[in-house]
């Protein structure tokens, strides 16, 4: 037979480990393995693919919220740029900064001056009707040539906004810029040029701070000759007013970014993140590209930066939003797996003890049982009642401890009762041979005895008939090898013996039978009777003082199956004490000098069938005493080879 595959090293050894444990350690490993392992996959799995849902989630809504707050910057920009515009193309003024510039070089001249003078008052009121229907314009102020026209702001009441230094401004890159427009917008982020080249007014020590601008070069409407610049200092207030709606929601800020140095929050809180400190790098990043969106570490927090754009426009929409803020969900999300996990861990883990005790607990109880077996307590049984498969296995324990202790009964006490019935007919046979030289030599010595009676009385006589009976009797107790006989054979050996007693008694002793059963079909040990009548004959009717003196032997069936045959009797029967000690007298294992034919009968039964045969004796006093042989319904061998044939 070829040899079954064998698994490699690796696993022979891992099993040899788990052989050495216990099954609780064992089962909580596979439990461990298998479900806290893919209970922890699953939950990282969700709460990454969550993670990542929200991550994209939030910078979907943040670059649509950033596009929108664009779009409204967008239109804020053209708005200013119409009113402007309104005063670029205003053909008044175009006019009157024209000739003002051809007059200057005459300006020496009254009448010159005096149209100059005109000339402002247009401008001026141009500007003026302009300025009024724009908010947050800090200074209007156009400057063509060495001229510069300029409208104060309501609240100023010290002068009007004025350039102190020309030739800086036209290096500027305001002038630069507006220059190279062409007539069209320019913006710039000029947080840093204007407080160095626009004031409030004459007597201002410092420039006007904060404020971005919008240039448009102005040219004549038929020579395209340049004009002059027209440049609107513009708070970035303006914008943050008209985006508003865009402020701070769940933990971020919103900013409007320069190009430059400008700088506005958008109704900025404290608690959403602040703008980092490398600006920089963060504005070089921003106006890289027109919009986008990236993440980096500021004060050792991650932060979530969308912006949005316009290729002509100087200013960026920012938006910044802690990462960990926005992924708060899905943190807390995790936390609820992970204790709902746990929950289900701790739930299983019990499940798991408890399945564990009711495997390891049966099995330690059938290992002790089995020690106990093992010592030789064969009475020793688990006894299981559960119904599962290591209830089935310790029922089939007991079942195999009683087959061996059933076996071990069979074996070893069959061989005890066989040495037993061994030595009880090796004493027999002895005995048989001792008593076969009596029982014949008296035989034949009343035979000749018995015709001698006849041959003197011419007859027969009393004599010789006693003689008759009691040789019968004595042939009868010769049978050789023979152990058993016919219950018919026992019965006529028990009448002959009474018919030899009842010829010294003056009463006789009267012989009832009643046979449920022929009793030629079964067999009995031979002289089983004998002995029982003899009893009732001692015992029983003990003296001639009682007549009517009868005996009687009834045979029947059991419900099991067996044969009763009952010899009673209506003699003096026996006192309860009496019955008591005859009955330990046939229990007890020493031969006494009392009861020894009973008690003889009752052994070789129960050699011969077994211990739940024998006899049983009741007795009354006064009454009788019935004394009950069982004996199993055994055939007759040669009755039944008789009838086959």
């Amino acid at each position: 037979m070829k040899n079954q595959h064998k698994p490699n090293r690796i696993v022979r050894r891992i099993v040899s480990w788990m052989r050495k444990l216990r099954i609780y350690p064992r089962l909580f490993l596979i439990f461990s393995c298998i479900l806290i392992v893919s209970t922890a996959f699953i939950i990282l799995f969700n709460q990454t693919t969550y993670s990542r849902e929200l991550e994209r989630n939030t910078i979907q809504y943040q670059a649509v919220l950033m596009k929108n707050a664009m779009y409204k910057l967008l239109q804020e920009k053209e708005a200013v740029e119409l009113g402007v515009f309104s005063v670029t193309q205003n053909e008044s003024l175009l006019k009157a900064v024209k000739e003002n510039g051809q007059l200057q070089a005459k300006q020496q001249d009254q009448a010159a001056a005096q149209k100059m003078k005109e000339n402002r008052r247009i401008i001026e009121q141009v500007m003026l009707s302009a300025r009024g229907k724009m908010r947050n314009v800090r200074a209007m102020i156009l400057i063509s040539g060495q001229e510069q026209y300029s409208v104060s702001n309501n609240a100023n009441e010290f002068g009007r906004p004025v350039v102190r230094n020309l030739d800086t401004f036209y290096d500027s890159a305001i002038y630069k810029n507006a220059a190279a427009a062409g007539g069209y917008p320019s913006w710039l982020d000029s947080v840093q040029e204007t407080p160095q080249l626009f004031y409030e007014n004459e007597q201002s020590r410092f420039g006007i701070v904060g404020c971005m601008t919008l240039a448009y070069q102005l040219y004549s409407p038929k020579t395209r000759e340049p004009l002059g610049v027209l440049v609107c200092c513009i708070e970035p207030q303006r914008f943050v007013e008209k985006l508003s709606e865009y402020s701070t929601k769940d933990g971020s800020n919103t900013f409007i970014l320069g190009q430059a140095h400008l700088l506005e929050g958008i109704g900025a809180g404290f608690s959403a993140p602040p703008f980092p400190k490398n600006k920089s790098e963060m504005r070089d990043r921003i106006f890289s590209e027109n919009e986008g969106h990236f993440i980096i570490e500021s004060d050792g927090r991650e932060l979530l930066v969308s912006f949005c754009g316009e290729p002509d426009f100087p200013i960026r929409m920012a938006n910044l939003t802690y990462r960990d803020e926005f992924l708060r969900p899905a943190v807390r999300m995790g936390w609820i797996n992970l204790q709902f996990s746990a929950a289900i861990i701790l739930i299983g883990a019990c499940v798991l003890y408890i399945t564990a005790v009711s495997v390891a607990y049966p099995l330690q109880k059938l290992i002790g049982t089995m020690k106990q077996v093992g010592a030789g307590d064969f009475n020793a049984m688990y006894k299981a009642e559960s119904r599962d498969e290591v209830g089935i296995l310790c029922q089939e324990f007991d079942h195999m401890v009683s087959n061996m202790k059933e076996l071990i009964d069979r074996v070893y006490v069959s061989e005890t009762r066989e040495k037993e019935l061994e030595l009880a007919e090796k004493s027999a046979q002895l005995n048989a041979l001792q008593m076969q030289v009596n029982p014949h030599f008296l035989y034949n010595t009343l035979d000749m005895i018995r015709w001698e009676c006849i041959y003197e009385n011419s007859g027969e006589s009393p004599a010789s008939d006693m003689i008759e009976k009691f040789c019968d009797l004595l042939r009868m107790t010769i049978k050789g090898d023979k152990k058993k006989e016919t219950i018919a054979e026992s019965l006529l050996h028990a009448t002959t013996y009474l018919d030899v007693v009842n010829f010294r008694h003056t009463h006789k002793i009267e012989l009832h039978t009643q046979m449920e059963f022929d009793p030629k079909e079964y067999q009995i040990p031979c002289l089983s009777l004998q002995p029982i009548l003899e009893n009732a004959v001692r015992h029983g009717f003990q003296g001639e003082n009682l007549e009517n003196r009868v005996i009687c032997i009834q045979g029947r069936y059991t419900p099991e199956g067996n044969l009763v045959l009952c010899v009673s009797d209506n003699g003096y029967g026996m006192s309860k004490e009496q019955l008591n000690m005859l009955r330990e007298k046939l229990k007890s294992a020493e031969m006494g000098t009392t009861s020894i034919g009973l008690r003889n009968v009752d052994q070789r039964c129960k050699l011969c069938y077994g211990e739940k045969y024998g006899i049983q004796i009741e007795s009354q006093e006064d009454v009788g005493t019935s004394v009950r042989l069982m004996i199993p319904a055994e055939k007759n061998v040669e009755m039944e080879e008789a009838r086959i044939v």
